[in-house]
């Protein structure tokens, strides 16, 4: 159930309130296949950013968009779900999802700790970077049919925001996963290598993307997971 933040409205059969942030460049249709029973999915609004922003620092900027008086849950994908692990450090949610994400900085790819030593995205242009993206996509698994969705997402993003959040996830510096996570992850993500996560839940051959293509199987595990809170 995907519902927008400016919804006064809480159906009656609502359960919990989850807070959802989507991946790096994308936006709250990334969610568009997820329905969790029980729950209503609240997706957050991009923050503007700041050059000197830190991943700590990005995740305070989502707070004014959180109702932290009833009780709620956390939802993330990749670096959507690296900013709600810092976000449960501060606002205690029930449970944090992260989907195609990381808990800490050693779970990130090698290829993206390496641009803290060779910061070659310094001299990439925002509008490069916005090119890049659809070049990108296999690795992250959009199939071409999604190409146009995709690139709506990203090029409605705000100015900056890729100079500014690439330097975010590369400069990351935790070390400790933040509590109460359940991290699902697929066996053929590209981008966040399987191989360097330890998830609770593992989707045989998801791909990074795949919130959008493998949404049912990851709806059930969120349901599942939701029914274990007293």
């Amino acid at each position: 159930m995907l519902l927008r933040l400016d919804e006064p409205i809480i159906p009656i059969f609502v359960r919990m309130i989850i807070y959802a942030i989507p991946g790096f460049g994308t936006t709250g249709h990334l969610f568009s296949n997820l329905h969790i029973r029980g729950a209503k999915l609240v997706v957050l609004n991009w923050p503007h950013t700041e050059a000197d922003d830190t991943m700590q620092s990005y995740a305070r900027k989502f707070l004014p968009q959180i109702d932290t008086s009833m009780p709620f849950c956390l939802l993330g994908v990749s670096f959507g779900g690296m900013l709600c692990g810092e976000l449960s450090r501060i606002i205690k949610p029930r449970k944090t999802f992260l989907i195609s994400s990381s808990k800490f900085r050693r779970e990130l790819p090698w290829f993206i700790r390496a641009l803290r030593h060779v910061p070659i995205h310094k001299y990439i242009s925002e509008s490069r970077h916005r090119k890049l993206a659809y070049y990108g996509r296999r690795i992250i698994g959009f199939e071409k049919a999604y190409m146009p969705e995709f690139m709506a997402m990203v090029e409605s993003m705000n100015a900056d925001y890729f100079r500014h959040c690439i330097p975010i996830i590369v400069n990351w510096d935790r070390t400790d996963a933040p509590e109460n996570t359940v991290h699902i992850h697929g066996s053929a993500d590209r981008l966040i290598l399987y191989g360097g996560v330890k998830p609770d839940h593992t989707i045989k051959g998801g791909t990074h993307a795949m919130v959008v293509f493998r949404a049912d199987e990851i709806s059930l595990i969120i349901e599942e997971e939701l029914g274990r809170l007293t």
